[in-house]
């Protein structure tokens, strides 16, 4: 097996336990809210921890990436949030889940940056896009942990067992991973770009700009669209739920073959084509008044909102290259806001007018990206 490979197959390990641990994290948050008596206002102090150690995290990982390596250190951050999963288990108190949450936050904020920065070291090697299918593995992953942990919640294990084993589960691939890397800082990391550092701050704003918007659609179409088919449909929550499921599994999909569309449109055209899909699917999803006209509007969504993502990290990923991992680390903070405050925005413009008029400017954001990509990505 080539050194490549190794590397490639080490990776995807990290984007997939990763989303294992998201998963798991995610479908616990009714347990953790349980076991430590948090009411909503409790589990959202709680997400803000995770939230803040996250941003934190970001903004130093360029300097560790400059000292042993986006590789080893990506591995690292993969057991660090394993046992932070793990962790959780132990949480029955709202200052602990609150400390818990904030190094969880902080491992997974490092694995982040981490993970793409050495993705898109791996697909310059490669000379073509690899990107997609590593998110593939990654939203395989979360996909992965929500349902196993349902099935295993239903079957009546108690949720600090299940945590304990998804933990033990992400230990053993960092573990598995951590011995197929060396401790040598990559050598993007140590190139001196001074010269062009005005260029790639700019361009790693833009970029950050259009992550923060794309990241809030997605926050918000995850975390609304069920509500949307519940209380505006007028379907059961459990149709809502499998709302969100058939999104999840068309962004799963749309990331397998996207490297290949990739490769066949170009990452313009496929910006602008996934664009277009999510602005016309969620006009659909506005516009219509049955649950089956409802959930093939967020499978187009899915497949449009898949791509763009990794598209955003590889442009990220090569600015990062010449500046240490710096411009990556700025456009996933930014992004990161937007997913975290995306949801809450929609909130508030739902209390205030009403959810069909919050989902709009969603669409009408995504729709003027579409024109703003082409500067940001070029």
């Amino acid at each position: 097996m080539t050194g490549y490979s190794t590397a490639r197959i080490t990776l995807g390990a990290c984007f997939l336990a990763g989303g294992f641990g998201i998963g798991t994290w995610g479908a616990n948050l009714p347990a953790l809210g349980r076991r430590a008596a948090l009411d909503e206002s409790g589990i959202g102090i709680v997400l803000l921890c995770y939230a803040a150690g996250a941003i934190l995290a970001m903004n130093r990982t360029p300097q560790m990436i400059a000292r042993i390596g986006a590789a080893r250190l990506a591995t690292l951050a993969v057991g660090l949030f394993g046992m932070g999963i793990a962790l959780v288990a132990t949480a029955a108190q709202f200052g602990v889940a609150m400390v818990i949450a904030g190094l969880c936050g902080a491992a997974f904020g490092a694995l982040d940056v981490s993970m793409n920065s050495h993705a898109a070291d791996l697909e310059a090697r490669a000379k073509r896009p690899i990107m997609s299918t590593l998110h593939a593995m990654f939203s395989g992953g979360t996909l992965a942990g929500a349902m196993a942990y349902a099935a295993l919640a239903r079957g009546g294990m108690g949720s600090s067992s299940i945590l304990l084993g998804a933990g033990c589960i992400i230990l053993a691939i960092a573990a598995a991973t951590f011995l197929r890397t060396s401790p040598a800082p990559d050598h993007n990391a140590t190139i001196d770009h001074r010269s062009a550092a005005a260029k790639p701050g700019l361009s790693a704003l833009r970029l950050g700009l259009l992550a923060f918007v794309i990241f809030l659609a997605e926050g918000a179409i995850m975390d609304w669209s069920a509500v949307y088919l519940v209380r505006v449909l007028g379907t059961t929550e459990s149709t809502g739920a499998a709302g969100y499921g058939v999104f999840a599994a068309a962004m799963l999909t749309g990331r397998l073959a996207g490297d290949r569309v990739n490769q066949v449109l170009g990452p313009l055209r496929l910006f602008a084509l996934g664009t277009m899909l999510v602005t016309v699917s969620l006009a659909g999803l506005l516009l219509s008044d049955s649950v089956l006209a409802a959930f093939v509007a967020l499978i187009f969504c899915g497949l449009g909102m898949s791509n763009i993502i990794p598209l955003i990290f590889s442009t990220a990923g090569r600015l990062g290259a010449a500046d240490g991992g710096r411009s990556l680390s700025r456009v996933l903070t930014m992004g990161y806001a937007g997913i975290l405050l995306g949801p809450a925005m929609i909130g508030f413009v739902a209390e205030a007018s009403s959810l069909q008029f919050s989902l709009m400017l969603v669409l009408t954001s995504v729709a003027a990206m579409m024109f703003f990509g082409k500067a940001a990505l070029g």
